[in-house]
């Protein structure tokens, strides 16, 4: 992925890391586990996006006015003109991490945001408090299978 992401792996948060080594030492291969992950994100930054949210919560910087005026439509809704950011969010599982983000180059821009065009940093990408309390159950569910 060359544009904008995040990774998890058994290296991640203190929650997180006790949860993942353990799956990890008991099943040597956390593609499946973290393709679940995957699909989670993929449905919270989904529904965030609608939102126009950041991972925190935070509403995203608004539309210029000159922008807002010549946006061919969408007008009112930010990070959206032909929804290709937002439909390129994908996940990449792999035995030991799981990346989440998009490949378009521009995302990271979106993300961080881009001085040289005085475009604001609108988050998208990142774990919110629940998700962070989701993927906990998700792994967990992993350790209860026998």
């Amino acid at each position: 992925m060359a544009g904008s992401f995040v990774v998890i792996t058994h290296k991640g948060t203190e929650d997180a890391y006790s949860i993942l080594n353990q799956l990890y030492e008991k099943l040597s291969d956390l593609s499946e586990p973290l393709a679940d992950v995957g699909e989670h994100l993929l449905l919270s930054h989904r529904d965030r996006w609608n939102a126009q949210e950041s991972p925190d919560g935070e509403a995203w910087a608004p539309l210029s006015p000159a922008y807002q005026a010549r946006k061919p439509k969408h007008a009112n809704e930010i990070l959206r003109l032909n929804d290709d950011l937002r439909d390129t969010l994908n996940y990449q599982a792999d035995p030991l991490a799981l990346y989440f983000g998009t490949p378009l180059e521009y995302g990271a821009a979106q993300q961080f945001g881009y001085e040289d065009t005085n475009l604001p940093a609108r988050p998208y990408l990142g774990l919110s408090q629940q998700d962070a309390e989701d993927v906990t159950s998700i792994l967990s569910g992993y350790l209860e299978l026998d």
